[in-house]
């Protein structure tokens, strides 16, 4: 299932680009490593999930919640300073993020816990992987104009997505 709906939300958002680009995405990565987390040098297994996505394609500008990094930008996050442009932006805005929004889960949990899934660097926008314990796949945490969404998986995110359903973003998972 997660490989239609990946390629429907692509194709989704293309659709959605007013001058389509087709250099937005860059070729798929060889999947050799795991997914780097936020804290330098530690990665988390690689999962089925995860591996349909990075099969599809590395780094993807003007994703569905902005840039899409690739595994090089995820690890490049642990760069001081970080070379990249864009990723310096997307490294700037999750730490303004983490130190200016209450409750957001780069404040709340250990940088092991998280990855940079994608982020804008023109706004608030991102994504992050939370890793819980004991679960296959990682928790999907959202943020954009709506507030925050939490989605069980990829796939539930991108179902979400497919279908423009923003109820997650009505359920806090605060009392």
């Amino acid at each position: 299932m997660i490989v239609e709906n990946l390629k429907t939300a692509v194709a989704q958002r293309i659709a959605l680009d007013t001058v389509p680009d087709s250099n937005n995405m860059s070729a798929a990565e060889p999947i050799l490593r795991d997914i780097p987390t936020l804290k330098k040098g530690k990665y988390r297994k690689l999962t089925p999930m995860l591996e349909q996505r990075f099969k599809m394609c590395g780094r993807w500008l003007h994703a569905t919640h902005g840039t899409w990094l690739s595994l090089a930008d995820m690890e490049m996050l642990w760069d001081d300073p970080v070379q990249d442009n864009l990723v310096r932006a997307l490294k700037y805005q999750a730490e303004a993020a983490r130190d200016n929004w209450p409750n957001h889960a780069y404040g709340l949990f250990r940088a092991e816990r998280l990855s940079l899934f994608a982020a804008s660097d023109l706004g608030n926008e991102s994504i992050f992987l939370l890793w819980l314990d004991f679960e296959e796949e990682p928790e999907v945490w959202v943020y954009d104009s709506n507030g925050e969404s939490r989605y069980a998986n990829l796939d539930e995110y991108l179902l979400a997505y497919i279908s423009d359903d923003l109820s997650a973003s009505e359920r806090s998972w605060r009392a």
